[in-house]
């Protein structure tokens, strides 16, 4: 049985647009798919200003 990411998908595998943050305990990992539809570099990054100081942001790039 395939695990449902219930903050990113609905019961059938579907995305669900009603928020773009997932939460991540700390010691904790997750897991998830993306698909890119926009070439470009894209920020990745904890939403707290101080997170993103000691190292919680990077660069996605999404090229062709």
């Amino acid at each position: 049985k395939r695990t449902l990411r219930r903050d990113l998908e609905d019961e059938n595998g579907n995305f669900m647009v009603r928020k773009h943050t997932i939460d991540v305990p700390p010691g904790t990992n997750r897991s998830y798919r993306v698909t890119a539809d926009a070439l470009g570099r894209w920020a990745y990054h904890c939403h707290l200003l101080y997170h993103m100081e000691m190292g919680m942001f990077r660069e996605v790039r999404v090229e062709e």
